[in-house]
């Protein structure tokens, strides 16, 4: 299986949250993680925003900075390009999606065969998959 996850089914491989172990369960699973490149810079954000709510120690920042930077080099990414750009946009009319979500459909759109799931926390990614012939994995 071919695992494409989105930013919020990838920082609970990160960070404890109620999701965590249907995440890692897919990451074990997959023979493959994938995710556009930008989900590094989502997934920084994220963990910053957690610091900022108290969620996260500033000791527990680095260190989830530092899991991210060990995981990431096990994502096969799908770069941004015009066309992948280009497909968002119209993903994200159809589906009514925000711009990143977006992204990440038609990213997972890319390079979507018989064996690709989409995982996300997202119920509106995750319907906006289904519609477009995706398996999905809802991970909250």
């Amino acid at each position: 299986m071919i695992a494409y996850f989105d930013t919020s089914a990838f920082i609970p491989l990160i960070i404890d949250e109620p999701s965590s172990a249907a995440c890692l369960r897919l990451w074990n699973d997959a023979t493959r993680a994938v995710s556009v490149r930008l989900l590094y810079a989502e997934a920084r954000a994220a963990l910053a925003q957690a610091q900022r709510m108290a969620r996260l120690s500033r000791r527990q920042l680095a260190e989830a900075v530092g899991r991210l930077d060990e995981l990431i080099g096990q994502v096969d990414h799908v770069e941004v390009t015009e066309r992948l750009v280009r497909s968002a946009g119209a993903v994200a009319e159809s589906h009514q999606l925000r711009g990143y979500d977006a992204v990440h459909l038609a990213a997972a759109q890319s390079i979507s065969d018989g064996d690709t799931v989409l995982a996300s926390g997202d119920r509106q990614l995750i319907e906006a998959g289904m519609h477009s012939g995706l398996a999905v994995a809802l991970t909250r």
